[in-house]
């Protein structure tokens, strides 16, 4: 969701202090999240006031749309965003945890062709913050020009030491081009492991079956 304007960007604000502080609940609801998100594509220790995320995992697809007509946190921000964008997606291949859970056990490998999301998210430790912070500009300059990508925004729980990105993707080969060879983000890859920069990861891909909103393919 975006929002435009001092009031509606603070009652997104207090919307995420909310969900912070009492968590999503609804039911099907097996890991729910409300992320804000960095200025510009998201990397950025300076928070975008104007753009948060939903992330969302259920049982099936008739409680997630029981849920997104009956929340009322959602649906009161959504009555005051400039634009509501998203997907539905069905997970592909999980590794790691986050807030010590894995929410989709165990996956079975399915074959894919079409477009791709993936989220990526860990708990950086305090120690190595400020080196996480200095590798992250080099590794987000010009992302948004790589070959395949439709859409990509660093979002987090909290400022600094809880990160995630949310990516879109035409294709397996154009994201895995990127993520493994590129000179930005190859190079970064590598310092995580030789640094271990964080207590704990998530990495998930997902097979895009519907889109929302005004995403637009390049």
């Amino acid at each position: 969701m975006t929002f435009s304007g001092f009031r509606s960007r603070w009652r997104a604000f207090v919307g995420m202090g909310l969900n912070l502080r009492h968590k999503i609940s609804g039911e099907g609801l097996v890991f729910g999240k409300m992320l804000g998100s960095g200025a510009g594509e998201g990397f950025s220790v300076w928070p975008d006031w104007g753009t948060y995320a939903w992330f969302t995992v259920f049982d099936s697809e008739d409680h997630a749309k029981s849920f997104f007509a009956s929340d009322n946190i959602f649906n009161d921000l959504k009555t005051c965003s400039s634009s509501v964008f998203g997907w539905d997606a069905i997970p592909l291949k999980c590794h790691g945890t986050w807030n010590g859970v894995n929410p989709f056990g165990e996956l079975s490998e399915i074959e894919h062709s079409g477009q791709l999301a993936v989220l990526t998210r860990a708990s950086i430790k305090k120690s190595q913050a400020l080196r996480f912070w200095w590798n992250v500009p080099a590794a987000s300059r010009n992302i948004s020009n790589h070959s395949g990508l439709i859409f990509s925004k660093g979002v987090g729980e909290y400022p600094l030491l809880e990160q995630a990105t949310l990516s879109l993707w035409n294709s397996t080969e154009e994201l895995n081009e990127f993520a493994y060879k590129s000179r930005q983000h190859a190079p970064v890859v590598k310092k995580t492991r030789r640094f271990n920069w964080y207590s704990e990861e998530l990495f998930l891909r997902m097979m895009v079956i519907k889109k929302y909103g005004k995403i637009m393919d390049k």
